[in-house]
């Protein structure tokens, strides 16, 4: 199934000191295989995920000049598509079981999250 409008998803922004990126990697390891572990590629089985990526790069003084230098950050960007809301909510269920990975997904979030779109319609797609 393709990406389109009416589909939702969760779309969050963190900004790590570089000390501190080795904190998120482990995160985003373990969330992956519990992605792996508990979502469903195609199907009529709750959550079934249509995309699912993570990105990484350092935060730049001038975004738009990649020559500018950085500012001593990382930035990740988590970005999670699903069919319809029942997917967003099947995907929270499964997450919040996990007590121990949800509780650091919560402090990550509290730390650095300076941007998030959770459980939000696709407006606009290719």
């Amino acid at each position: 199934m393709s990406i389109k409008k009416g589909c939702y998803g969760f779309n969050i922004i963190f900004k790590v000191p570089n000390e501190d990126t080795e904190r998120m990697d482990v995160f985003f390891e373990t969330h992956q295989s519990f992605m792996r572990e508990t979502h469903h590629m195609d199907g009529t089985v709750e959550p079934v995920i249509l995309s699912y990526s993570v990105l990484k790069g350092p935060e730049l003084n001038n975004p738009l000049d990649p020559n500018s230098g950085d500012t001593g950050h990382t930035l990740f960007a988590i970005n999670e598509i699903y069919r319809g809301p029942e997917g967003c909510q099947a995907h929270m269920t499964l997450g919040q079981s996990r007590e121990a990975m949800f509780a650091e997904l919560m402090a990550l979030t509290e730390q650095y999250m300076v941007s998030g779109l959770l459980g939000m319609p696709v407006e606009y797609s290719m």
